[in-house]
């Protein structure tokens, strides 16, 4: 059974990534001198291996899921091709933190791991092991109580 459960989209991303296309076609169009031309110009199949690039990253790289069950914290980026759990038990402190603008995706930070798809909140936890993981949310009260309440839950 799932406590807490939360999808969070990157909205901001998204729009940037669709301006990007846009701007691909465009050029394209310029080049090829009209609609019709583009499929016979020498810009379009750079043009769509970079139409399928973004659109593979716009499925990934701009949907998360945060579940809190009564072992783990799952962590799970677009179509879930991104997952990482992090059980409950090794956890050694968590606490509220804000995820700055250059930092959405997930990427390797200082002892560990950040998953974020929009500039908002966020927890930082830390691990017995030392390990560490930032997860953004647009709701971090509501995470950061979830996990606190299946680490005292623990404790019992």
């Amino acid at each position: 059974m799932s406590w807490y459960v939360r999808t969070q989209t990157g909205w901001g991303l998204r729009g940037i990534l669709l301006g990007a296309f846009v701007v691909l076609i465009y050029r394209a169009r310029l080049r090829a001198g009209s609609w019709n031309g583009i499929s016979g110009s020498s810009e379009f199949w750079p043009l769509m291996v970079a139409g399928i690039i973004l659109a593979l990253v716009v499925l990934v790289f701009t949907v998360m899921t945060v579940t809190v069950d009564e072992k783990n914290i799952e962590i799970a980026m677009g179509l879930e091709l991104i997952r990482k759990k992090v059980p409950v038990s090794e956890i050694a402190s968590i606490v509220e933190v804000g995820i700055p603008w250059h930092s959405v995706g997930f990427k390797k930070v200082s002892g560990g791991w950040l998953y974020s798809v929009a500039v908002s909140g966020g927890v930082d936890i830390a691990l017995k092991n030392g390990k560490r993981y930032i997860i953004g949310t647009d709701d971090p009260e509501g995470l950061l109580q979830a996990i606190r309440q299946r680490m005292s839950d623990g404790i019992d």
